[in-house]
Order: structure tokens, then sequence, then C-alpha cells
């Protein structure tokens, strides 16, 4: 049987975590500094969040150009246009096999169209949209490297560095640092339109 990681995407709209964070954990919204465009748009990051998804271990993490992003994606509607970036890291121990993300460099991979196996490695895939609803049209990845500088968890951030980040012929660059929203360890917030599905095959 073949098991499926959903990866959401979406915008963001008010509010930070609720939760009180330890003295390690940093700031309670997420931050980030994006340069370059897609199809024209750019990404200011005014929050960023991240979950775990339970059995996949994929790390899902959502930037956008509103605060409080884990609330917008608990909810049913967006409060304008929002433009978001979300991708996916996956690390494979074999083609079958996936294993809780580590420290290094994640090669892009196309997971949402996916053809073929990845086989083992470290992956990662991703969409960048402009939002007016919970169910946007995303511009997918094309290329790029995803390096992951801290791996988080539920008390610690998730910190990346964005190299070449192409969609076709444009191309994002930047560095995020995203805190924690439980949401996202789900396959489907409420809030969520954009779907990678990737698909770490297990034996037929």
């Amino acid at each position: 049987m073949k098991r499926w990681i959903a990866l959401c995407l979406l915008a963001s709209a008010c509010g930070s975590s609720s939760s009180n964070p330890t003295p390690d954990a940093g700031p309670t919204l997420g931050s980030g500094t994006i340069t370059g465009t897609v199809n024209g748009h750019a990404l200011t990051v005014k929050d960023a969040v991240f979950g775990i998804s339970p059995g996949t271990n994929t790390v899902n993490v959502v930037m956008g150009d509103r605060t409080d992003l884990c609330a917008l994606l608990t909810g049913t509607t967006i409060p304008g246009t929002t433009t978001v970036f979300g991708f996916g890291l996956l690390n494979l121990s074999t083609p079958t096999t996936p294993v809780a993300v580590v420290a290094g460099d994640y090669s892009y991979f196309s997971l949402f169209h996916l053809t073929n196996l990845p086989g083992a490695g470290m992956w990662w895939d991703g969409a960048f949209a402009v939002a007016t609803s919970c169910s946007p049209t995303g511009t997918f990845a094309t290329g790029g490297t995803m390096t992951l500088t801290q791996v988080g968890s539920t008390t610690t951030h998730v910190k990346v560095t964005l190299t070449n980040i192409a969609f076709g012929t444009d191309t994002l660059n930047g560095s995020v640092e995203a805190v924690y929203c439980d949401v996202l360890k789900t396959q489907s917030p409420p809030c969520g339109g954009i779907s990678l599905l990737a698909r770490p095959p297990s034996p037929e």
C-alpha cells in the first residue's frame, strides 16, 4: 500500500502562537528574508510556521506576508490577498523508509508530480501562491537547494537557508526561521488549498 504525505500550504493571517516559548525557542512569530520574485510577486515575510507529520516525519513549512499564520491555517477564510511560500522537507533512508529530518542540504524533487521514485536522500518540494481564498492556485518550484541549519521541535524553531529556489526562470533566495504550529502536522489544515503530495512508496 502506498503512503501519501500531504504538505498543505496556505496563506497567512492574524496572530502568533499562544504557547509559551522556552528560553531557546526565540520569538513567538517566525521570520525570514526572501529576495527575488515569482510571477512578478515579491514576498515580505512577516511570519513563518512549521509542523512535523507523524509517521512520515515530513517537515512542512509555510511563510507569508501576514502575521498569525498558524491562526489563519486553522480558520476558513483569509482577511485579504496574501502571498505565501510553502515547502516540505523529506528524508528517506531508503526509497520506502521516511526518517526524521537532519541538518544538511535538501535537493529539489518534483514530489507533487511524482512519476518515479526519488530514492534514498533528502528532498524538498514547494509552491508559491498569491492567495485570495483558502484554495489558492500555486506556482510549483522547479529547482534549488534547501539547507536545514536547525532541526525544529515543539519548543525549538526550524531554520532553513534557501539557495536558487527556481520557479521556471524566476528565483528566490534567503532564509527563514519558523515557529511550531500544531495544525501543520496534519495533512489537511482547515484553510489550505495547495496540497503537495509526496509519495514515499511502500513495496507493492
